[in-house]
């Protein structure tokens, strides 16, 4: 059981090659005629405390290390070396920092690792990375935005960036997906991680680049946690009132009925979405509010049987109306149809059709 607590101490001489001694290295960077291939031909294995797990330039993920690569390396071992290049500090991992998160995890001293011959500056280690990973690492577009950005740090220029390893992140050659996704640096932490664990794309999170403020957004979020679409229609409706009535998206969020519902201890989470969905679609569409209001009033004063259904467009797009009945008896029929006869006489049906006839 190779690179496993146990099996790590009985590993058959040769499977992996001596580590390499200290030598001064020459530093490669990623405009250099460099072969990667033959550069980490050798698989060697290395303790864990001559790498430097703080140097995390090419840790992409924000998630952490999952339980089930764990649970694997404890029955298995690694059985994919992770990529490190010499460093001042020992080694520098290029790719595999879940793996060797989870070897310290899981008890292990060494871990197998391609070493790369030469010193690599930091836009080489990115590009081996993506290169590694290309085709079978998905990313959120919070973490694309991170990569670029990382990118952009280590002086590679916008128009390389675009031209060359935007591709690497399946993104189309684009200055404007560019700008969008690097922006996120605008972003807090916070907010970046709940964008990312809802996999919310950049054209629906764009907009809060454009806000004042996002303390209030971030704790409305934090405490709903919806899904993508959620996150879109909320998003949209708040940016419309907030043109509509001329103030702030955070003063919106911040209003007393969405606090109240935000903070109720009475209301389960997965129930406090839909009520607060609605006061903004209210503020949005005041008239249509209304009228719902007034057609909701008018249905309770018929007083129609529980298995009789009043249909209508709830947009208000038609003034048709139209009733279903449904029974099992003649005397389920005849309950209903009194009622229905009854709000005749007292005049809330037509009290219902003159809402609708107002509309034109």
């Amino acid at each position: 059981m190779v690179n496993s607590p146990e099996g790590i101490k009985i590993i058959p001489s040769g499977i992996f090659s001596t580590q390499p001694g200290k030598t001064k290295t020459k530093r490669m960077t990623a405009n250099n005629d460099f072969d990667w291939k033959n550069c980490m031909k050798t698989v060697s294995e290395i303790p864990l405390t001559d790498i430097d797990g703080e140097n995390r330039l090419t840790d992409f993920s924000l998630d952490g290390c999952p339980e089930k690569l764990m649970d694997s390396i404890k029955v298995i071992g690694i059985r994919h070396p992770v990529t490190v290049c010499p460093s001042e500090n020992g080694y520098a991992i290029v790719s595999g920092h879940k793996r060797f998160q989870a070897a310290s995890r899981c008890g292990l001293t060494h871990v197998p690792a391609f070493i790369t011959a030469e010193e690599l500056d930091d836009a080489s280690r990115l590009v081996i990375n993506l290169n590694e990973n290309f085709g079978h690492r998905q990313y959120s577009d919070i973490e694309k935005g991170g990569i670029l950005n990382k990118f952009s740090q280590a002086g590679v220029s916008d128009k390389t960036i675009i031209k060359e390893y935007m591709p690497l992140l399946e993104l189309e050659r684009s200055k404007k997906i560019f700008q969008d996704l690097s922006n996120i640096s605008l972003l807090s932490q916070k907010m970046q991680t709940l964008l990312h664990r809802a996999r919310v794309p950049v054209k629906i999170f764009n907009t809060f680049y454009k806000w004042d403020s996002l303390t209030a957004a971030e704790n409305m979020f934090s405490t709903l946690r919806p899904g993508v679409n959620k996150w879109r229609d909320v998003l949209e409706l708040i940016d419309e009132v907030a043109a509509k009535d001329n103030t702030t998206q955070a003063d919106i969020i911040s209003r007393d009925d969405i606090q109240k519902i935000l903070t109720s201890s009475d209301l389960p989470v997965q129930q406090r979405y839909d009520p607060i969905h609605k006061i903004l679609h209210d503020l949005r569409f005041p008239v249509l509010s209304d009228l719902r209001k007034q057609v909701a009033r008018a249905i309770d004063e018929m007083e129609l049987d529980d298995k009789t259904r009043l249909k209508f467009l709830e947009t208000f797009e038609s003034n048709e109306l139209k009733l279903e009945l449904k029974f099992q008896s003649e005397k389920d029929l005849s309950q209903q149809v009194e009622k229905i006869f009854k709000a005749l006489q007292t005049g809330s049906v037509e009290k219902l059709v003159n809402i609708f006839k107002s509309i034109g």
